[in-house]
């Protein structure tokens, strides 16, 4: 027996429930009454009139784990209310709100039992039954007890002490009364992580909430916090969901304000306070979560901050930017707040103090920012003087401060030259991206007269500088050859072009210390050109057997694809095509990527046989030392869109019911976003329901590979709310949409953002729109898990063009001001000045864009002289900008500003005619140019002049015929027009405008 005891000490710990009859524990352990509490008993008995027994209190302690460790197999064991873990259909009313098991709890033995528990010697009565009793009711009835168990635990009586401990590690495990729907030894074991996962999933926040309180003071605080505040991040959609069936949302609300440990969370705990109590000023009652107080002071007072610009209280949020003393945050609530003279006079002031070169540039950068918002001409300048100061080798990050700066306000050309100072290649790059081709010219270094003759020693003399430098960085002469195709491409010099990409494509060359070959940048050269017939024949040389990886991942991302499933079709091809070499197999996949058809491969049986191979995917599998044969789907959804791309749609819906079947989550969400924009409801709401069913699903041991089902399951609610509104279920729409509102106060901004374009993508503008209006703000401010301001911003503003579009009136009563779209283009500009996410380029094409978006402004508020302002910067940018002529000067025009908009154009023209007087190549300007006039319906004459020599440079584009055909009509020529149009046709049989454009002359012939 003395064996038997030792090994059950040996095993004591958290898992062990103090043995002893059972009276009152409630309905889900009575059955502890059993055959094995009778075998407890006979052993105590057995041991009791044992000599061993008496004499020894270690002994005792023994005794005590082995009937501990019985009962805790006993309820380990015991049958527990089943509560399903699938959601209840989103269609259907959520059940009756319920008091959370701890509540429940304390409510039904609140009182009868208080008096014989605010004692330690409740756990030292002389019975062991009434001691065994005290243990178990103080676990149960925590509010009334937790003092007492507390001073417990310091008895001096050993088995107090115990009994004592065991309470509250179970209380800091979370494991109360009714709290454990998987084994109950899993939430008695502190130490696993799936603990506290699984009382979650039951929507047991207040049994949560207990384990953060009682874990308080001890090392495990911080990390418990951590834990849950991941879970809540990771999957606060679907505990969204548990408080609202239960009706726990301010329980939820508890254990945000308790796990507060940054500012998202903190976020999230007071949108939720605001969604649960709209008529009250919640920031003046509890402006932080009390989670908070152990922040530091400028970390309260940053999120202070934050939470008045949310509010729209730009004075308090100054202060507290103030008493944070962060100057970066105080510059960011001031740009929200357009208090740019402010900014000025900081950023001038801090210009004069910087400590370093850096700070000294940034400091000039944001004043630059700020006069040119300001007006204030005088100080922009003084600015500008600064930044395009270069000094001799300055650090690549002051030089990017400078140019993009400089860039961003319209100062094109003062940030070329910046650029140039160190880095030539880049230069003319941003050059061609203005339309600057000379000085692109100038800044390549190879003078175009001399190409045809010189540009194969150009090349090779760069091989050689190349040569003479280590393996993992570029020679200056290779990269201005990328510069100077590139410049090629542009003035439609396309052969030399290609003769550089071509030569550019040794595998063996590695240029970058991450092993990137200069072939590998050829590709990406390519892909931001859109040449996708060059990416094609560089990316496999003949009599190569193989594509690298990086290869495959450049590749599959200029098809707009993933790269596992560009491996899957060309492991395919391969068994279709066995004669065929590597090079033709990878040609064939790219082009059915491509969507066009490929030579020798296209007929509807070929594309069976694909079809079958990757639904029915015969795959090697080990197993006990034999290879054994497995069959799998190799399909998924980018192959799906592949065969659409190639017009085999019946293959294509085969292959998704397919994945449907399989339960593939992103099949069965496309299955169900089809089946609603077909009309049919029913068949819709059974694959939500089913998306429901399989995202929420939870085990610890399937935890890694669900944390990022909570957006899934947010289209679920989605895909049901827009049935739910179509059908006319208002009561059921009003349910589900309060659903979506809890989950847009997570705390993961992340999730908001992914959420809020899911519901631009479905429609749903009005929420998205008010999602996004607080996450813009948000991201602003930074921070851990923050999304890109930029991106932010941008969708922001597009879903104010959306709601302007489709529901105007929802702008008033959302109180957005249409001036938003102009602000936060603006202020996505600047959020670029410091990232490395983007291409040099971008510092031309966003800041243009941006202007566009003013001139879009001006034009809806009859504002001639923000028109021409935005005119102006415009052509700052790039002076041959063909979507501004042909799209927004007639817009111009029938906004009454004619003369301005004459203007504009002539300047337009002009300056395309001088370009092609230098380069006499370029038919994309040549038609560019005669398409412009044509929408503009002036200078027409020299507009046909255009037309029909970019027609015969390149007789076989149906663009440019179609453009000529256009500028004919124009003149009075409709009936040549009609003529050329209807030969066009014969080309492209399938291009809708050109069907509009013959109807249009033919209607104009009629007698």
């Amino acid at each position: 027996m003395m064996d038997v005891v030792k090994s059950y000490q040996s095993n004591r710990g958290s898992r062990c429930i103090p043995g002893g009859a059972i009276d009152r524990i409630g309905p889900q352990t009575r059955l502890i009454h059993s055959p094995l509490m009778t075998i407890v008993d006979m052993r105590l008995q057995r041991l009791r009139n044992s000599k061993r027994f008496c004499g020894s209190s270690g002994l005792a302690t023994g005794l005590l784990a082995v009937v501990t460790g019985l009962l805790a197999v006993a309820i380990a064991w015991a049958p527990l209310p089943v509560q399903s873990q699938d959601t209840a259909p989103a269609t259907q009313a959520a059940p009756a709100p319920q008091a959370s098991p701890a509540v429940q709890a304390d409510a039904d033995h609140g009182t009868k039992s208080s008096g014989a528990l605010d004692q330690p010697r409740s756990l030292a009565r002389d019975r062991y039954v009434d001691r065994q009793r005290a243990t178990l009711e103080m676990w149960r009835l925590r509010t009334q007890s937790r003092q007492a168990v507390q001073d417990a635990a310091r008895h001096a009586d050993p088995e107090v002490a115990e009994r004592a401990a065991w309470i509250l590690k179970q209380w800091r495990s979370a494991s109360l009364p009714g709290v454990a729907q998987g084994p109950a030894e899993l939430l008695l074991d502190r130490g696993s992580p799936s603990a506290l996962a699984s009382v979650l999933e039951q929507g047991a926040f207040e049994a949560v909430l207990v384990a953060v309180e009682e874990s308080a003071g001890t090392i495990e605080f911080d990390q418990i916090k951590q834990r849950v505040v991941t879970l809540l991040s990771q999957r606060y959609p679907f505990y969204c969901d548990k408080a609202f069936a239960a009706g726990t949302e301010a329980d939820l609300l508890k254990l945000l304000d308790a796990v507060a440990i940054d500012r998202n969370v903190a976020t999230a705990w007071r949108d939720l306070n605001h969604l649960l109590h709209p008529a009250e000023n919640t920031d003046a009652v509890a402006p932080l979560p009390t989670a908070a107080s152990l922040w530091s002071p400028a970390e309260q007072e940053i999120c202070l901050a934050q939470f008045a610009m949310l509010r729209g209280d730009v004075d308090q949020a100054i202060a507290h930017a103030r008493s944070a003393g962060d100057p970066v945050l105080l510059r960011i609530v001031r740009m929200l707040a357009d208090r740019w003279p402010e900014i000025a006079d900081d950023a001038f002031e801090t210009a004069q103090t910087a400590a370093t070169d850096e700070a000294a540039v940034e400091a000039y950068a944001w004043a630059l920012a700020a006069t040119a918002r300001t007006g204030d001409r005088a100080r922009f300048d003084q600015a500008q003087s600064r930044l395009i100061f270069v000094k001799p080798d300055e650090p690549d990050a002051i030089g990017d401060l400078r140019w993009r700066a400089l860039a961003m306000h319209a100062r094109v050309d003062e940030a070329i030259d910046v650029i140039a100072a160190r880095d030539p290649a880049a230069a003319a790059k941003v050059a061609c991206a203005a339309s600057r081709f000379r000085r692109a010219e100038q800044l390549c270094g190879y003078p175009l007269e001399q190409i045809a003759s010189d540009l194969d020693g150009w090349i090779k003399d760069a091989y050689i500088d190349q040569a003479n430098l280590p393996a993992g960085s570029i020679a200056p002469s290779i990269e201005r050859l990328y510069s100077l195709a590139r410049l090629l491409v542009n003035i439609g010099d396309t052969d030399n072009a290609w003769r550089i990409y071509r030569r550019l494509t040794p595998r063996q060359v590695i240029i970058s210390p991450y092993g990137a070959s200069l072939r590998e940048q050829t590709l990406v050269e390519l892909d931001l050109i859109n040449r996708f017939d060059w990416m094609l024949d560089v990316a496999v040389a003949p009599g190569e057997n193989a594509v690298t990886q990086r290869s495959q991942y450049i590749i599959a991302q200029a098809l707009n694809t993933e790269s596992e499933a560009f491996r899957k079709v060309l492991d395919q091809i391969k068994l279709l095509r066995p004669a065929s070499d590597f090079r033709e197999r990878f040609r064939i996949t790219f082009q059915l990527f491509r969507g066009k058809p490929p030579e020798g491969f296209g007929d509807s049986e070929d594309f069976e046989t694909l079809f079958d191979t990757l639904l029915h995917d015969q795959q090697s599998k080990r197993s006990g030392g034999r290879t054994l044969q497995v069959e799998q789907i190799s399909l998924d959804l980018d192959i799906i869109d592949m065969f659409i791309r190639q017009g085999q749609v019946e293959l294509a819906r085969e292959g998704l019911a397919a994945l449907t079947r399989a339960r593939e989550l992103d099949a069965l969400i496309s299955s169900a976003e089809t089946e609603s924009e077909q009309g049919d409801n029913r068949a819709a709401e059974a694959l939500w329901q089913q998306v429901a069913r399989q995202t929420a699903q939870y085990t610890p041991t399937n935890a890694l590979i669900t944390v990022d089902h909570g957006l899934s399951y947010a289209k679920s609610i989605v895909g049901s709310w827009i049935l739910a509104k179509r059908a006319g279920h208002r009561e059921i729409a009003e349910q589900l949409e309060s659903r979506l509102r809890l989950m847009l106060t997570s705390p993961s901004m992340n999730f908001r953002k992914e959420l809020a374009d899911h519901l631009r993508q479905t429609g749903q503008h009005q929420l998205a729109i008010e999602a996004l209006r607080d996450l813009a703000v948000l991201a602003s401010f930074g921070g851990e898990d923050s999304p890109d301001f930029f991106r932010v911003a941008v969708t922001y503003v597009g879903l104010i063009d959306d709601l302007k579009e489709t529901h105007p009136a929802a702008l008033d009563d959302l109180q957005i001001d249409p001036h938003e779209a102009v602000k936060w283009s603006d202020l996505a500009v600047l959020g670029l000045l410091k990232t490395a996410r983007y291409h040099d380029t971008a510092f031309i094409s966003v800041p243009l864009s941006v202007r566009k978006t003013i001139l879009q402004h001006a034009l809806e508020t009859a504002d001639e002289s923000l028109a021409r302002d935005a005119i102006d910067q415009i052509e700052s940018y790039d002076p041959m900008n063909i979507d501004y002529g042909e799209r927004m000067l007639p817009e111009l025009r029938k906004a009454g500003f004619d003369q301005l908009a004459d203007s504009a154009f002539d300047r337009l023209m002009d300056h395309g005619l001088d370009q092609i007087r230098r380069f006499r190549t370029d038919a994309t300007t040549l038609n560019n140019l005669a398409w412009a006039a044509a929408m503009n319906e002036r200078r027409l004459d020299e507009a046909l002049e255009l037309s029909q020599l970019a027609v015969l440079l390149e007789p076989d584009s149906v663009i440019y015929r179609d453009t000529l055909a256009e500028v004919l009509h124009l003149l009075g020529r409709t009936q040549e027009a009609l003529a050329i149009e209807s030969a066009c046709l014969l080309d492209e049989p399938d291009e809708w405008h050109l069907h509009e454009q013959i109807e249009k002359y033919q209607k104009l012939l009629q007698p």
